[in-house]
């Protein structure tokens, strides 16, 4: 199979392949190690690798599996991959043997049949809007080579949107999933809290923020991916029962009217640029005449929460770090921190656990109110982001020039909309609905209470069907040969 073949099929088309015996499992993983070797060099998406192991699984893989041999990357954070080392982009981390065994995601992964090539580029503790860490470089949007893909979760962007691999792995605590999704013209779904396995050893990471899953080209890979990996693992104190219908089943499902909650200004007041609010308030007008009931939304007070969010966030770096600090033998010397990791570790350093608590106790508020508000609605439409990706370099959390401040202004002016959703639980989804006349995605966002991740994905299902977007994803391939 040759890489231009290759990358002209999602994750399910090319299971299907192999399944109908047209192809073996070991060719489309060499057309992915084909298409990486030629294009990563100009991305830098993919910053380690395991060719040889991947190989090995896509010769061994039973047809029988849904995903026999489909190229997969995991992101270099949370996830313990065997064979693969975890560094979170962290120099300090360069040294970490690679894990022994295979965190319960991961083994649901391979269970599924997919073979991991390797892992992506994430900012230093995937504390940013950007993917730009000293030690690995940044990886660099493919729509536009002087822009970020977004971040955390920017290398696994990259890597769909330029055919490297059909889908990969993604982790999210303020938004690092839907965010990059939105600057790179994907389908990004953070799930329900509760439904997928975090981590090796934690019940939650982020302080419960945290939720892990793909970015996909297509819907259906993204629920078929949800199918294959739900289910909390064992111990967690949020799980979420396994659902009796499959996400797939839903997709085709005949879409009943909606009540859909319309949201420009963030819950901290922001305004979307104008092509970015106007492709949002296209899409309401499209809802609305195929015969949705669009309202106006507006936010609880409580749903403003930025700073206590912080507290959380900020403090479980620093609590990492320190866990790491156990397992690694040292602390980190100052030089192998970014700027933003050293404020966190001084922010959670002195915060006291009454800060703490009462940042969990504001959390709870927030996510009662939402649930209230949503009572009303059964979706939220609002951007994803509220400006374009930005120019790479434009938001500094890595140098001796950085400033919290300045940096928590410039982050939150790009993407103000997402961590709302990390802080209720609930699902939330990066739709690619819409360009900009620089040619650039913009995404828009839905959100659905907590569990019902079906009935969004139903409703992006006959949103791709009705405005497809993977045209535009094959003409960004082909630039890439």
């Amino acid at each position: 199979m040759k890489p231009q073949e290759y990358t002209s099929h999602d994750a399910t088309a090319l299971a299907r392949l192999v399944k109908e015996g047209q192809v073996q499992p070991i060719e489309l993983v060499d057309a992915a190690i084909e298409r990486i070797q030629a294009i990563n060099g100009a991305l830098n998406a993919v910053v380690i690798e395991d060719f040889t192991a991947a190989r090995t699984s896509a010769q061994q893989v039973s047809h029988d599996c849904a995903l026999p041999g489909v190229p997969f990357l995991a992101k270099d954070m949370n996830v313990e991959v065997a064979g693969l080392p975890l560094t979170a982009s962290c120099r300090w981390l360069a040294d970490v043997p690679p894990a022994t065994q295979d965190a319960p995601l991961a083994s649901r992964w391979r269970a599924a049949g997919l073979a991991i090539l390797g892992r992506t580029n994430t900012p230093e503790w995937a504390g940013e809007f950007v993917t730009e860490p000293t030690w690995r470089g940044p990886t660099l949007n493919p729509w536009d080579l002087t822009r970020s893909p977004g971040g955390s979760s920017g290398g696994a962007a990259a890597a769909v949107a330029s055919g490297m691999v059909p889908m990969a792995h993604g982790t999210e605590s303020g938004g690092s999933i839907r965010v990059p999704a939105a600057c790179c013209g994907l389908v990004g779904l953070k799930p329900s809290r509760g439904w997928v396995p975090v981590g090796p050893h934690f019940d939650e990471l982020a302080g419960g923020f945290n939720s892990d899953h793909v970015l996909t080209r297509s819907v259906r890979d993204c629920a078929l991916m949800l199918d294959l990996t739900v289910g909390p693992e064992w111990g967690t104190r949020q799980p979420l029962a396994r659902p009796t219908t499959s996400f797939r089943q839903v997709l085709n499902a005949s879409l009943h009217p909606l009540r859909i909650g319309l949201a420009m200004a963030s819950p901290g007041g922001s305004q979307p640029q104008d092509e970015i609010g106007a492709v949002v308030e296209e899409v309401a007008t499209w809802l609305a005449r195929a015969g949705h009931r669009v309202q106006p939304f507006h936010y609880p007070a409580a749903t403003d929460i930025g700073e206590q969010a912080g507290v959380i966030w900020m403090t479980a770096i620093a609590e990492e770090i320190d866990d790491w600090t156990a397992r690694v033998g040292r602390a980190p010397l100052p030089a192998e921190l970014e700027a933003l990791t050293r404020a966190c570790l001084l922010v959670g350093r002195r915060a006291t656990a009454v800060d703490y608590v009462k940042a969990r106790r504001l959390m709870s508020q927030a996510t009662r109110e939402m649930a209230r508000a949503f009572e009303s609605i059964d979706v939220l439409l609002l951007p994803t982001t509220a400006s374009l990706p930005p120019k790479s370099g434009e938001i500094d959390g890595r140098t001796e020039a950085f400033n919290l401040d300045r940096w928590n202004e410039q982050s939150y002016r790009f993407a103000p909309y997402t961590e709302l959703f990390n802080v209720t639980g609930q699902p939330a989804i990066s739709l690619p609905l819409g360009m900009s006349a620089s040619r650039l995605p913009i995404g828009v966002q839905f959100a659905a209470p907590l569990g019902e991740d079906g009935r969004l994905l139903q409703l992006a299902a006959w949103c791709e069907r009705e405005r497809p977007w993977e045209q535009r994803l094959a003409t960004l391939r082909a630039r890439y040969g």
